[in-house]
């Protein structure tokens, strides 16, 4: 149901002629009431009611010539009290100061940890924290603070002997750096050709014999290994023993010893040279002995074949004289090759030593420097070990705080107040012109009717 529909309910119970259901405001029920309503209460709605104005001309005269009299009850609103806004300051000081005091109180309490305690107290509103530590916890501190001041007096020796290194400028008294480097020894170049000599080149050709001159051959045959030896061996010894003279005679010029190593290589090289040709003379004469026992023409052949025998005896002597001749050449340019090469590689090692002994020494001034230097910058680091220990840990309790309670607002509550009553007054006197003048229009209309 809408609220019209039970307004128009409401209204259809009105009693006594009442028809009309309306908002009035205490002032105006008032009003009603003194101009004649009977002001009752209706059984049906549980409204006040007014009834109908038997004489409501009359009622409006009487209101209009006393309209004190009709309001009894209802007189002008009084004007509110100036409000006491020094009193609302100070109380709101005061307010302030009990704020203030039970905050620091509810924000810092007493504490108990396992390392002491912490107390607070308040003198004329100055607060004194308290921290006490437990037996154990202050014996500890104690400690630290001992070896702390210990550390400090022994940093300030350390500060001394410092001070004591640093007052004098650096001075390094050790071994020079090594630049340079002795030198080894000159470096030798192989050996030429003009040292030993050049090489022969070939032998002349013999003379062959090409006809048989078998005045000379003998009749009979000679002593085997006899004659023939004999005859070749009548010119090859003087060869060998000139040859043996002469390899002795460069050895020893050389520098070679006899019962050296390389010396007694020459010489054994010799006897070997010697044996052969020996061993090929006796082989060449034996072949001669049983040539001259061949017959007839073969007698007189050989015979010729002795002589060209002989001679490419000869040749093969000189050839081979040519050749250890040359050979021996050869081995005394290696033997001298290999001595520059021996000196060669003397004089580098010998550098080598000079470089490895240069660098020791540069090595060695390095540590020395480093020493000194470590010798210098060990009291600062002493101090800078004994100073930078860790600081004192005292045990951590809660710092002192604090937190504001915001006080009760008097001033402004004061303030508000006014204003509302105030507002109040002027609002009420607002609805007695309003009546009134409603009143002085109503008795108008029905007094000009």
């Amino acid at each position: 149901m809408q609220l019209s529909e039970k307004a128009q309910q409401l209204r259809s119970k009105g009693r006594g002629g009442d028809t009309i259901l309306a908002h009035i405001n205490p002032t105006e029920a008032a009003m009603l009431k003194a101009m004649g309503g009977s002001g009752t209460t209706n059984p049906k709605t549980g409204l006040p009611e007014f009834g109908f104005f038997d004489n409501p001309i009359g009622a409006v005269t009487n209101f209009i010539a006393a309209p004190s009299t009709a309001f009894a009850g209802t007189s002008t609103p009084a004007a509110p009290a100036t409000p006491d806004f020094t009193a609302a300051a100070n109380a709101q000081g005061v307010a302030n100061l009990e704020a203030a005091r039970t905050t620091a109180k509810l924000s810092n309490p007493n504490i108990v940890n396992p390392y002491g305690t912490q107390t607070v107290t308040y003198a004329n509103d100055q607060p004194t924290v308290t921290q006490t530590l437990n037996p154990m916890a202050q014996k500890a501190l104690t400690s630290q603070q001992s070896l702390q001041a210990n550390m400090a007096d022994l940093a300030n020796t350390g500060y001394a002997n410092a001070f004591g290194v640093l007052s004098k400028p650096f001075s390094f008294g050790g071994p020079a750096v090594q630049t340079s480097l002795a030198s080894p020894g000159t470096l030798q170049a192989g050996p030429t050709s003009r040292q030993y000599g050049t090489a022969l080149g070939g032998v002349n050709e013999p003379n062959l014999q090409t006809s048989l001159d078998l005045s000379g051959v003998a009749k009979m045959p000679v002593n085997a290994g006899m004659t023939a030896q004999e005859a070749i061996m009548a010119r090859l010894e003087p060869s060998l023993a000139r040859n043996r003279v002469s390899t002795e005679t460069q050895l020893i010029n050389q520098g070679l010893r006899p019962g050296t190593e390389a010396y007694d290589n020459a010489a054994r090289i010799l006897g070997q040279q010697e044996n052969d040709q020996r061993t090929q003379a006796a082989l060449q004469g034996l072949n001669l002995d049983m040539s001259a026992n061949q017959q007839g023409f073969g007698q007189a052949l050989n015979a010729g074949q002795f002589g060209n025998t002989a001679q490419l005896a000869g040749f093969g002597a000189g050839l081979q004289n040519q050749q250890a001749a040359n050979q021996a050449i050869a081995q005394n340019f290696g033997q001298g090759q290999s001595a520059a090469q021996a000196n060669n590689a003397m004089v580098a090692q010998q550098a080598n030593q000079n470089m490895q002994q240069g660098q020791f020494a540069n090595t060695a001034q390095q540590q020395a420097m480093a020493q000194a230097l470590m010798q210098r910058q060990l009291p600062i680091n002493e101090i800078s070990a004994i100073t930078g220990q860790s600081q004192i840990q005292n045990p951590q309790f809660a710092a002192y705080q604090g937190a504001n309670i915001a006080p009760a607002p008097i001033a402004n509550a004061a303030a508000q107040t006014s204003a509302f009553n105030q507002n109040l007054y002027n609002q009420q006197m607002n609805a007695a012109n309003v009546n009134t003048a409603g009143l002085y229009q109503l008795g108008s209309s029905l007094l000009g009717r």
